[in-house]
């Protein structure tokens, strides 16, 4: 078979693509990348990926790159069990959420985990010359000014504040949606689901249920049901140490009354 996967612990575009793997039974080879290092910066990678990110999947000597193409392409090729609605209609619904997390909430969930945990690691990681070595490596200058204006302000930049107001409504449409259906693609567990999950458990990471406990009770219902998967334990078995884990959840409950606050202000 020889799937082998570039990816990172905490990236959830990784974790995207191992539940696909996972959904699937399919043995694959892990290369771990280290993305606090710069791992994903190296000159090797940099052939693989021109843009520094995880994951890659290699099949077959063939280079696949963004967790939503490798994602297509594995139900394509081991289509069974099938990861989209048969139905045209509900498959292009399915792709439209697929779309909507690569599109709003993939970079506002970054803004906010690394306003809220990975600034702090960055800093007692690195110099001062180390941190502007890493600022000037990202390929991708947008996404350069962003992180450089989190991690010094943390959740009061105002990146931050937009992220967690565009992810909010996000949050406020899957709800609706799913008052209808047991799952975002319609009626069985799809690339839509894959997609969404790492997203929502990053959320539940950071202390940040309340987001959909106090009054989202259908996204609610999703996750707990999302969560009984036995895909989904392959996110949380053998890859984030108990000590980031931790770090995630100390931040996390830091930062809480900040989050109040901007929604408050917001609402």
């Amino acid at each position: 078979m020889n799937i082998i996967l570039y990816h990172s612990v905490e990236s959830t575009c990784a974790q995207k693509v191992r539940l696909a793997l996972a959904e699937k039974d399919l043995e694959w080879e892990e290369r771990r990348l280290n993305l606090r290092r710069g791992d994903q910066f190296s000159t090797d990678y940099l052939a693989l990926n021109p843009k520094g990110v995880v994951p890659t999947l290699i099949h077959e000597n063939k280079v696949f790159r963004e967790s939503t193409i490798i994602n297509e392409y594995l139900d394509d090729v081991f289509p069974h069990p099938a990861l989209k609605p048969p139905e045209p209609g509900a498959a292009a619904q399915m792709r439209l959420w697929v779309k909507t997390f690569d599109d709003d909430v993939h970079p506002s969930i970054g803004v906010i985990t690394y306003a809220t945990v990975l600034r702090h690691q960055m800093a007692q990681m690195k110099s001062a010359e180390e941190l502007a070595a890493h600022f000037a490596n990202m390929p991708d200058p947008a996404r350069r000014m962003r992180q450089m204006s989190v991690h010094e302000d943390g959740m009061q930049a105002a990146p931050a504040a937009q992220a967690l107001n565009q992810l909010d409504g996000v949050l406020t449409r899957m709800d609706q949606h799913l008052e209808t259906v047991p799952w975002l693609g319609g009626d069985t567990y799809s690339l839509a689901d894959c997609a969404a999950a790492p997203y929502i458990l990053r959320l539940d990471q950071l202390q940040f249920s309340r987001l959909w406990s106090d009054g989202r009770r259908h996204l609610e219902g999703w996750y707990s049901r999302v969560s009984k998967r036995n895909s989904f334990q392959t996110l949380l078995e053998n890859y984030m140490s108990q000590s980031l884990q931790e770090l995630f959840r100390e931040y996390g409950r830091r930062t809480w009354p900040k989050v109040e606050e901007i929604l408050a202000v917001r609402a």
